[in-house]
């Protein structure tokens, strides 16, 4: 069944999550990324942080807590979901210590080709000044219930 398109403008309640130094050297060495600025705190300054910073991609674990709550709400199984895109524009580095508040909203739904486009906008700020961090801005295909996924059993 498709989404209803009269969803969009929905606002989810906002997520927190704490960065952590333990979190970001855990995902820099996931994703094979070895700048020191990760992991070692002279190196962040030396780059002119106060502190060790996480890797730009970092941010879609906090993000992921928003897509989360609107699969949830929407009955959509993750199974059925295509990532087409995903943008981050930075206000400001996430480092170490930094509490964040991010506010998920469902910005547009759209019927193509038998599929859902979901736009999805998630807004990231310091929960300890309200300061903008980061926005992201993501597309989801989401494929009809009954698809499976090409695979014939």
């Amino acid at each position: 069944m498709p989404i209803d398109p009269s969803v969009a403008g929905r606002v989810y309640p906002p997520q927190f999550y704490e960065v952590s130094r333990e979190k970001i050297r855990e995902f820099a060495e996931a994703i094979g990324d070895a700048n020191p600025a990760y992991v070692d705190t002279a190196a962040a300054r030396g780059y002119g942080h106060g502190d060790v910073v996480a890797p730009p991609t970092f941010m879609m674990i906090i993000v992921m807590n928003g897509f989360d709550l609107l699969m949830k709400d929407l009955g959509i199984e993750f199974a059925r979901v295509v990532h087409v895109d995903q943008r981050f524009t930075y206000s400001r580095s996430l480092s170490v210590g930094t509490r964040v508040e991010a506010t998920t909203r469902l910005d547009g739904v759209r019927a193509v080709a038998g599929n859902d486009l979901l736009k999805i906008r998630t807004e990231v700020r310091d929960e300890e000044d309200g300061t903008d961090i980061c926005l992201s801005e993501a597309t989801l295909l989401v494929r009809p219930e009954d698809s499976d996924g090409g695979r014939r059993q």
